[in-house]
Order: structure tokens, then C-alpha cells, then sequence
């Protein structure tokens, strides 16, 4: 079974199960595989391997902490027009239509907020530096994001810096399973709370995938999901958090305001086609809040389940078919 966050295996009767891993976007990527006898560990490593280059080259084009990247040198000057590698254009592509979709929900460009509130180096580098400015701070709403694309690779991103962190990882788990679906129909790709899981898995009717108690990181799971082609992703606050001054900040920002968001929340998990859109709607529907997540998922047709800061474990109808097992 595999547990958002990380992975553990269970004793379901089936098909072998074989499974490798490594370290890439400040997080584990684990590939697990059902093989066929008398498919081989070799098989494994190799679909292992096309999977480590797509996330290898998704990071040196698009993460924020590395300076060399194409994103990095957009941020530098983001007024100006430059010319990206096709996976930095397409991510912040994606980015734009996804903040279309969510009318504004996800929005990339609260990259001076995270600077702010002290996240400004990989997580792997440690903690935000909590004295990096007094808490209360303000400022004023965006306006309406209008980056420029021209069809020889060149973007604007506009008056703003932006964050990739919050669809690249999504984007990465999307273009690797293309890359590995050809030839070994019957995996799962986790990457730290995002799983996109292809074929019958282990059992013969799904991947089982469990949803981490942000609580109790290290514990049992609150809830099982069985899932076959399809991805879902949990946007918590269970790990990326910290003090500053005195207030419990994480990085889940509300464009809106340039704070925290998520009032009543500490996770929320989407299960949809696509693990990108699945992370999108994660962290947008967490930003929605306690008060209007039921029936703002609902509208939207998102399945989901979310656990409040007081524990509750909840869900909207549409996430019910997915669910083998509730803590509840």
C-alpha cells in the first residue's frame, strides 16, 4: 500500500510487486511496478531511470532554488521576454491555465510571499529563517495574471516572480508516466503526497493508497483509496510549517492575501485524472476553506476528502466510490 507522504507495503494477495527509488524536488520519488514473470529487476531500473531524467530535467528548468534554471532567470526580470527550454514554457503554460480554471485559486505568482514569511531556500537546506520580518505584514490583491507566449519559446510572466513548486511536481509525475506507460503499463509513481498510479496494481483491482494523518505523520493511515488510472494528490501542512515570530506559518499561500490560507483545514487530498490537476485543486480547494470545501468541490465535480484542524475526517460524495476504508 502506499501511504501519501511515503510508502509501506501491504500484504495484499496478487501480482509481485518490485519498487525503486531516489531524491529529486526537495522530495522521495518512489516507482513501484507489478511485473509480469518473467519481467526482471533490470526492467525495473530501467523504467526507474527514464522516470529520475524527466524529474531531473523538470527541476533544472523550473525549480525556484536553483539559480541556473530558465524559472530563476525569468524571476530575475519578469517583465522582460525570454526564451525557455519547452519544459519550462509548457509548466508555466499549465500555471496560466490553471489559474484560468480556478478564476485565480492557484496563482504562481505569491513568490515574494513565501521570500517573505522567511521559505526562501529547498526545504532539504532546513527550516525558513523565522526572523526574516515581523508577522502582520500587508499588501495589496493581484491583478489580473496576463503572461505573453509567442510560439518560438519566448515568455513574459508579467510584474510578478512565481512559484512553479505547486504544479511542477505534478507536472513531473504527468510527463514521467508518459514516458515509462508504453512499457510497463502497471505502476505507481508517489512524490511526496502525489501518487499517479496506472494499471490494476498489486491486488488486481487498484492501487491501495493511504491518506497520511498530517497529526501523526508516522502512524497509521486516516483513510484508504483504491485507485487505477488515476492520480491523486494531499496538499497538508503537516510537514512544511514553521514559526516565525511567534505565528505558525506553512506555504500554502492565499494569492488574495499573500498569507497561510486554509482556515479550519490541515489537509486536503483530490483524486482526479491528472496528477497535476489533482495538485492544482489539492491546494486550491485547501485555500476555499472549512466553511464552503463541501460545496465548492462539489460545484466544481473535484473529489476530495479534507481533515479539519480539529481531526474530523470529511469527504464530498464524489470521492465515496475511491474509499475501502475510513479510520471513522
Amino acid at each position: 500500500m502506499a501511504l501519501l507522504g511515503r510508502l509501506v507495503h501491504s500484504d495484499n494477495a496478487g501480482v509481485p510487486q518490485i519498487s525503486g527509488s531516489f531524491s529529486a524536488m526537495a522530495t522521495s520519488v518512489i516507482l513501484s511496478v507489478c511485473p509480469a514473470p518473467p519481467l526482471a529487476a533490470g526492467h525495473l531500473q530501467k523504467a526507474l531511470e527514464r522516470v529520475r531524467e524527466v524529474f531531473s530535467e523538470t527541476e533544472a528548468s523550473c525549480s525556484r532554488f536553483l539559480q541556473s534554471t530558465d524559472l530563476s532567470k525569468l524571476n530575475q526580470s519578469p517583465s522582460d521576454w525570454h526564451s525557455v527550454a519547452q519544459l519550462c514554457f509548457s509548466a508555466i503554460s499549465e500555471a496560466y491555465d490553471a489559474y484560468k480554471l480556478t478564476e485565480g485559486l492557484f496563482d504562481p505568482r505569491i513568490l515574494r510571499d513565501l521570500t517573505s514569511l522567511g521559505y526562501v531556500n529547498s526545504w532539504t537546506a532546513g527550516l525558513p529563517d523565522s526572523r526574516s520580518i515581523p508577522s502582520g505584514r500587508t499588501r495589496q490583491a493581484l491583478n489580473d495574471w496576463q503572461p505573453g507566449f509567442e510560439s518560438d519559446g519566448k515568455v513574459r510572466i508579467g510584474e510578478f516572480p512565481i512559484d512553479l513548486g505547486g504544479i511542477g511536481k505534478g507536472l513531473a509525475l504527468r510527463w514521467s508516466a508518459k514516458a515509462i506507460e508504453s512499457e510497463t503499463p502497471n505502476f505507481l509513481i508517489e512524490a511526496g503526497g502525489d501518487c499517479i498510479c496506472s494499471g490494476s496494481g498489486p491486488t488486481g483491482t487498484g492501487w491501495n493508497i493511504g491518506v497520511q494523518n498530517p497529526f501523526q505523520p508516522e502512524g497509521d493511515p486516516l483513510m484508504v483509496l483504491r485507485l487505477s488510472d488515476i492520480a491523486v494528490c494531499t496538499s497538508s501542512t503537516a510537514v512544511r510549517s514553521w514559526w516565525q515570530h511567534g505565528v505558525l506559518r506553512h506555504h500554502i499561500i492565499d494569492p488574495r492575501t499573500g498569507e497561510p490560507g486554509g482556515n479550519g483545514l490541515t489537509a486536503v487530498t483530490v483524486i482526479a485524472k491528472d496528477p497535476a490537476l489533482a495538485e492544482i485543486w489539492s491546494k486550491s480547494l485547501f485555500l476555499v476553506g472549512e466553511e464552503s470545501i463541501k460545496e465548492f468541490s462539489e460545484f466544481r465535480g473535484v473529489a476530495a476528502a479534507w481533515i479539519t484542524d480539529r481531526g474530523e475526517i470529511l469527504r464530498n460524495s464524489l470521492a465515496d466510490p475511491y474509499i475501502i476504508w475510513n479510520s471513522h
